[in-house]
Parts: structure tokens; sequence; C-alpha cells
């Protein structure tokens, strides 16, 4: 069969992620590539007013989006570096400061708004050779001798040497193919909102962990606005959603010990549930999975689209290194190079998560004593200080 949608790559989903694997593959190969998405892709951003959903921007994900040549407009659009960090036991008097100083560097990441970062991903894929195919629903996702056929509702055929799955938690290409995924509930819902402060946040994001769960103040470039995820138990999450917006300002300002002084306003209020995933294979022949088709994680350290790039510029170097080579870019034995080395740093990432959920849940009296210590301890260690701030990059 002769398919005029014949394509090197197919990327599935037209979010960060699937967005930043396209435009890496065609600034770096001459691939032909197409992206399908179920949703025709629209990214509302305004000088005007801040999106809800951010994204905390490792330094490392910094130097990736400065390889796809997009970093310099983010930061000409709103772009707004956190330069310390405030993380302490709402429970105890235990605590950690961290400061870009203390490895030498400017920030120690930068809060983004998603739209935005989306809407500079996609104007840049407007002046490639990529092919945006959206709105489209796929039915099928066929193996064949020497690439992969995807059919639409329609009755569209499209073949691809290698299909990239980046189409979300909820992704429609891990439940057809059947891969088996690890997965529970962490049986928290994610308040997200944007909340102007009594006193200017002085680009310190701030961390507060409670049995509850966690409560995060990120620091947009207005000195008095900051972007909340605040994680709680599902109980008590609907009932905070409930609340009217002043008794919410009073609950959010008393949740964050006053460290901003009074909420003097709050944002609509989001929400989501939140739940552990991470696949058993991010690939077989002709497929790979990336992003949040791979894994997501509990919020609470804010790296989930930092582990996404990182997937992005693993599986683009193992691409571009088996095309130097003449070798099948597509074939598992190549895809699984990618597999070995993200499995492993994300199932690290995932434990140290649940790890940490776990030990600041917990009611008992002698590890909430160890957590307070454990916490003064670090805090009182440059060098582990260092190491800490370097892992989170």
């Amino acid at each position: 069969m002769t398919f005029l949608n014949a394509y090197d790559v197919i990327v599935i989903g037209s979010g960060t992620v699937g967005l930043s694997v396209a435009l890496a593959l065609s600034q770096k190969t001459a691939l032909r590539i197409a992206i399908l998405d179920i949703k025709k892709p629209v990214y509302h951003w305004s000088s005007e007013n801040y999106s809800t959903r951010v994204s905390a921007i490792s330094l490392a994900s910094k130097k990736f989006l400065q390889t796809l040549s997009i970093w310099k407009t983010l930061a000409e659009k709103r772009v707004s570096p956190y330069r310390k960090m405030q993380v302490w036991d709402g429970e105890g008097d235990g605590s950690i400061d961290f400061d870009c100083e203390e490895i030498a560097e400017t920030a120690l990441g930068y809060i983004i708004e998603d739209d935005l970062l989306r809407s500079v991903l996609f104007d840049k894929i407007q002046q490639t050779n990529i092919q945006i195919i959206a709105p489209i629903t796929l039915k099928d996702l066929f193996d064949r001798e020497n690439h992969m056929e995807c059919v639409s509702d329609d009755g569209k055929n499209f073949s691809a040497k290698l299909v990239i799955a980046a189409d979300g938690a909820r992704s429609w290409v891990r439940d057809y193919r059947r891969i088996l995924m690890k997965t529970w509930s962490y049986h928290h819902i994610a308040i997200v909102a944007t909340v102007k402060t009594e006193l200017p946040h002085q680009q310190i994001a701030y961390q507060c962990f409670s049995a509850a769960g966690p409560l995060a103040f990120l620091p947009l470039q207005d000195p008095c606005t900051s972007s909340i995820v605040w994680s709680q138990i599902s109980s008590k999450a609907e009932k905070l959603l409930m609340m009217t917006d002043e008794d919410f300002k009073l609950s959010l300002a008393n949740a964050l010990h006053h460290r901003l002084g009074k909420i003097l306003s709050v944002s609509p209020r989001f929400s989501f549930p939140l739940q552990m995933r991470h696949v058993k294979n991010y690939v077989q022949p002709r497929l790979a999975l990336i992003g949040d088709a791979a894994h997501t994680l509990h919020p609470l350290a804010g790296q989930g689209v930092n582990l996404g790039l990182a997937d992005v510029d693993k599986l683009v170097n193992v691409i571009v290194e088996a095309i130097r080579k003449k070798q099948d870019f597509s074939s598992v034995q190549v895809l699984r190079r990618y597999e070995r080395f993200r499995k492993a740093e994300n199932f690290t990432m995932l434990a140290m998560m649940d790890v940490l959920k776990n030990l600041f849940a917990t009611e008992m009296a002698v590890i909430k004593q160890l957590r307070n210590k454990g916490l003064s301890f670090v805090n009182q260690c440059h060098i582990l200080k260092k190491f800490l701030i370097n892992s989170a990059n």
C-alpha cells in the first residue's frame, strides 16, 4: 500500500512535550514529521492576565529550551525566576532554605505559564515543515512490516517509521496498545489558582508540608502575585473548593503561616485528582512513550514538565545518534537506549516523591520529630543542600 500521508515520525499529542519533541527532531534531523491530536492546538495566552496552570522550569530544562531557540522569546514575554526556596514542616520547626548563590547561579529555576510555553513552541513550529493534523480522532494503530499505520475514525490512513506517544496522562496510545502500567491514587486533589498577597514574594518560592498535603507558592513576575498549588486529601480539598473567596483566602494565609501577609485576591480555583503512573515498557518496536504518557507523579516537587523535557532530550539524542550511525532509529534495540536511561531516572524521582509524601503524611510523633531534625540538619549542611539543588536540576 502506498500512503499519501507517509512520514518518518508521527507525534501523537500537541502539549508541551509533544511540541518539544517534534521541534527538536526538526532542528536536528531531516525527518518528515507530523503531529496528530484529537484537539486543534489553540493556546490562549495574554500578557494582561496570568494563566492558572504554570510549570517550575529547572535549569536543565532552561538549557534544553535554549537549544530549541525559544528561551529568548519566553523571557521577552514573561518568565519569572525564583532565586530562593523556603521549605518547612507546617507541624514543626524544621526547615530548609535554598539559595541560587549556593550553586553560583542567578536563579534556582523559573516559573512559566503553560499556555505561554505552548504558544511559543507552536509559533516556532509554524516556521518549520512539521505538519499539524488536528482535530483528528484515531481508532487504530497497527504494526506493519516496516512502519506503523495510524487509522482515524473517518478512514484516513497515516504511516510512520516511528510513532511517539506524547498524548498525556490519559494516553490513548498506551491504552490501545495495552501497555502495562503501575498506578495508584494519592487520594489527594490539587487546587491551583493565582493570588495577590499583601507582602512581596521577593522571588522566593515557598513550600509548606502538612499531614493533609503540601502547599506551594510560586512567585510570578508581579512582585505581589503568586501561583499556588495546594494538594490536600480529597475530603478537605472539596471543602476548600466549596468555600467563598473570603474564607478560602483566610485558610490559605493560615496554611502559609502568613509569610506573605494577607491574601488580597484569588482567581477562580481549578482542581485535579493526583495519581502516580509508571509504565512497564517505555518502548515497543516503532513506538516510544514520553512525558505523562509514560509517567506521572505528585506535584510536590514540581518536576512533571522537567521529567517530560528530559525524556524528549534523551529520545532525540538517541534518534540522532542512530541516524548518524546509519541504524534503524525506530528499532526496539535503538529505542531501548532511551528507555534504559529515562526509566531508571524517572523511577528514582517517583520513588523519592512517594517517600516524601508518606513521610509528611504520617501522624506518628517519633517520625515527626525525626523529620524536623532531618530538615534542620540538611539546612546546616551546605554540601548536602548543594547536592539536592543539583539533583533537582
